[in-house]
């Protein structure tokens, strides 16, 4: 049903509460792929094409059932860690509706729906803090963990920039977010009085991994969270004191 009919809002929410439903039965051995597989695809193609013609990212990245399959399988190793991840989903598109109902979202289509934002990855930081008061045992404190390391990844393409890079190195690639952090680290928080600095920084990657794979407890999850959003403030306040100089 991709005719150009728009769906009410109220509509929409079903649907995306209809989607995850089905997405986290037969995530959780409680459905059968190949019996829910057709109506997902019937309602996925639905559910994109109101998102996009809203100027919002839908939801659910797994254009089938299978796909889904293919992703849990690698990343989300048991039921509760699945439960999590589709319910985080969910709740962050169903916050992007809200905001659109209430007037208070801006899209700028020319920027493209992959590219992270100063605002996205604050919305993002949102959902970290949501996240960790929600978390209770290892599954969910390591999507804490998935979950710093996904802001960290999108800060790392946020600043992204080709005057960082020296001209007898070549630039990484645009995904490789950690290698773009490394060159923003060297060109604007270079020299001896800042290199407990920069560990900070570096330190704050490595234990977002840690805390995404590692036999951790809700420690190791609270100082991930808490490093992370250190390290984005602190990211925004050096690009604030680069620009403040740049424009002397």
């Amino acid at each position: 049903m991709t005719d150009g009919t728009e769906y009410s809002i109220d509509k929409l929410v079903d649907l995306v509460e209809q989607q995850a439903n089905v997405i986290v039965a037969t995530g959780t051995g409680k459905g059968l792929f190949d019996d829910f597989d057709a109506e997902y695809q019937r309602r996925d193609r639905i559910i994109v094409g109101q998102f996009k013609r809203r100027g919002l990212i839908p939801p659910f990245p797994w254009r089938s059932l299978w796909e889904w399959h293919g992703y849990y399988s690698q990343e989300l190793p048991s039921y509760a860690s699945r439960r999590v991840h589709v319910a985080t989903l969910k709740r962050e598109a169903l916050e992007r509706l809200e905001e659109r109902v209430n007037g208070v979202a801006v899209h700028d289509p020319e920027l493209g729906d992959s590219l992270p934002t100063w605002d996205g990855i604050d919305a993002r930081v949102g959902g970290l803090i949501d996240e960790y008061t929600g978390a209770r045992d290892k599954d969910t404190w390591q999507d804490v963990g998935r979950r710093s390391r996904e802001i960290l990844i999108d800060l790392g393409k946020l600043i992204a920039d080709p005057s960082l890079v020296p001209h007898t190195q070549d630039a990484p690639r645009g995904a490789d977010a950690r290698a773009w952090f490394e060159l923003f680290l060297n060109a604007r928080a270079d020299g001896s009085d800042r290199a407990e600095l920069r560990a900070v920084m570096r330190k704050t990657w490595d234990l977002a991994q840690k805390v995404t794979h590692g036999d951790i407890d809700d420690v190791d999850a609270f100082a991930a969270a808490q490093a992370t959003v250190l390290l984005v403030r602190t990211t925004e306040l050096v690009l604030r004191r680069a620009r403040e100089e740049d424009s002397r």
